[in-house]
């Protein structure tokens, strides 16, 4: 290989790696929106029924397995929302400290 060939390799082969993690940073931004629009939601009813949806169906979000959001009620008054940011990584809100982690 010539050292022209070389360059034009990295280069592209730096490029591509640019192009995916930009594309990994706009998925993960478009679940942080998701989430706190689900924490909205999960607020709006609490102060609407004085209680916590027992699903996210019930604040009209289709559930899945597959996510990407997901809503897990702890108690009567906490509950935690969660989404994965990488194989077996996830960012979740505890609604009792008000923050995600």
């Amino acid at each position: 290989m010539n050292q022209t060939f070389k360059h034009y390799f990295l280069l592209v082969i730096v490029l591509l790696l640019l192009m995916v993690s930009s594309c990994s940073l706009d998925i993960i931004q478009g679940k942080q929106r998701e989430g706190a629009e689900v924490v909205k939601k999960i607020e709006e009813f609490k102060s609407r029924e004085h209680r916590l949806p027992k699903s996210l169906s019930e604040i009209g979000i289709a559930e899945s397995e597959d996510g990407p959001i997901y809503y897990r009620q702890i108690s009567e008054t906490r509950y935690e929302v969660w989404y994965g940011t990488s194989l077996g990584e996830s960012v979740t809100y505890d609604s009792d400290q008000k923050t995600w982690k």
